[in-house]
């Protein structure tokens, strides 16, 4: 009986430990679940735009609920996709320009400019990524602020946390590469180089997971993003399934600039 108790015990040892998952709720509601090295992004309209990436494959979905349709596959394909999707808006743009009067027609092009779109990017700028003392906790778990100066400038202010069972879900090892090509690449949609695209500003990730958000423009505070609740949950696989009964389409028509197809 000893021995068989001992066996069953070090099987218990030996057996893959459960990945409760988590869930990350921001101030607007929105949430993402993390399981395994897979996110879902998932609003808090059902209507609205959800995706799934998951980290180790580097692949990913986003799904219109609203229209029932789908898009799949890399993370490298959709940066392609979203190139061509923002070529073609660009496209659009001009034509509509072409009858405008030319007041309004200098008012668009400088928009354009301010947005990096018409190549008025400019040169790629010098990232600095700073690591302070600062410390707060948010959603109960503690995190660092850190700095991004662009060009010596205050650009955004990040508070990463580096709790050690949510960064193992998120396989964080992994995660630099992965969020740094797929946030870079969509920072990157403007036109020209910006400080997503940057190594410094990727490599943020393998630092730890922020929590909280501050976006500058110019050196003033701007726009700000904040995690509200982050909890352990038991999340299934089928969360992070492409949805059953949607029809797959090009990234383009998922957002709207191709008609859908009968």
């Amino acid at each position: 009986m000893m021995h068989l108790t001992g066996a069953l015990a070090l099987l218990l040892l030996l057996a893959p430990a459960a990945h409760a998952g988590w869930v990350v709720l921001d101030e607007s509601g929105d949430q993402t679940l993390i399981s395994r090295g897979r996110l879902k992004l998932a609003p808090q309209k059902a209507a609205g735009h959800s995706m799934v990436i998951d980290v180790g494959q580097a692949r990913m979905w986003i799904a219109d609920a609203g229209r029932r349709v789908y898009w799949e596959g890399t993370v490298e394909e959709y940066c392609e996709a979203m190139r061509g999707t923002m070529a073609e808006i660009d496209k659009q743009m001009a034509e509509a320009m072409k009858n405008m009067p030319p007041a309004q027609r200098e008012q668009m092009q400088q928009m354009m400019r301010q947005m990096g779109r018409g190549g008025g990017a400019g040169p790629a700028p010098t990232v600095t990524i700073e690591r302070t003392g600062d410390t707060e906790t948010i959603a109960g778990l503690p995190t660092r602020k850190y700095r991004v100066l662009a060009d010596g400038k205050l650009h955004q202010e990040l508070w990463l946390t580096t709790d050690t069972a949510l960064l193992r879900e998120l396989e964080l090892g992994r995660a630099s590469d992965t969020f740094g090509r797929m946030f870079g690449c969509m920072a990157g949609m403007g036109g020209g180089e910006r400080v997503e695209t940057s190594a410094e500003y990727r490599g943020i990730y393998a630092q730890g997971w922020p929590l909280k958000a501050i976006h500058h423009a110019e050196g003033k505070g701007g726009a700000r993003s904040t995690v509200a609740r982050v909890e352990q949950r038991d999340i299934p696989d089928r969360e992070f399934a492409a949805p059953a009964g949607f029809r797959a389409v090009p990234l383009s028509e998922i957002f709207g600039t191709e008609r859908p197809r009968r």
